[in-house]
């Protein structure tokens, strides 16, 4: 009995380590492999609470179609390019084993920045934290809001793209 009291607290231990080094941000210099996708070394990460639109979407400007995806990879870029970035895991890793995270560089929260910047929406059934940011985008017509655009989330179900993010 005293043997398994024993090995049942050495295994609390390691759970209780464990799950307190998954709560740990991930910091350094971060690579854009995604509208709302990172990598900082070996750590994929997806920017929770907002969305973005997918590789193979465009969207159009006075019926003229532009790149906009490349568009919001660069604006991932620019704002993440600051300095070493800071990324505070949020639940658990998906399916993919992305981990999903709100990041911050110098101070400044890089999900909000990619939602004002226009260039990601509020994923709402997520959370409301980002609705402002997208709100303002829109009224000053500045990223997809400066055209029109396909949800990102119609789009991955018009086109059968599944990211296990609805």
């Amino acid at each position: 009995m005293r043997k398994t009291i024993g090995v049942f607290a050495v295994l609390l231990a390691l759970a209780s380590t464990a799950h307190s080094q998954e709560a740990e941000p991930i910091v350094g210099i971060a690579t854009v492999v995604d509208s709302d996708g990172l990598r900082i070394g070996d750590a994929s990460l997806m920017l929770w609470g907002i969305e973005s639109v997918e590789r193979t979407q465009t969207c159009a400007i006075d019926g003229e179609f532009w790149d906009c995806y490349a568009a919001a990879v660069r604006s991932l870029q620019t704002i993440t390019s600051v300095a070493e970035i800071s990324c505070d895991p949020v639940g658990e890793p998906d399916p993919y084993g992305r981990i999903l995270v709100v990041c911050f560089v110098d101070g400044m929260d890089v999900n909000e920045a990619l939602v004002r910047a226009g260039f990601a929406l509020a994923k709402r059934d997520e959370t409301e934290d980002y609705v402002p940011a997208e709100d303002l985008a829109r009224e000053e017509g500045i990223g997809l809001w400066q055209g029109t655009f396909e949800h990102p989330r119609n789009f991955r179900g018009r086109h059968a793209i599944f990211t296990d993010r609805p």
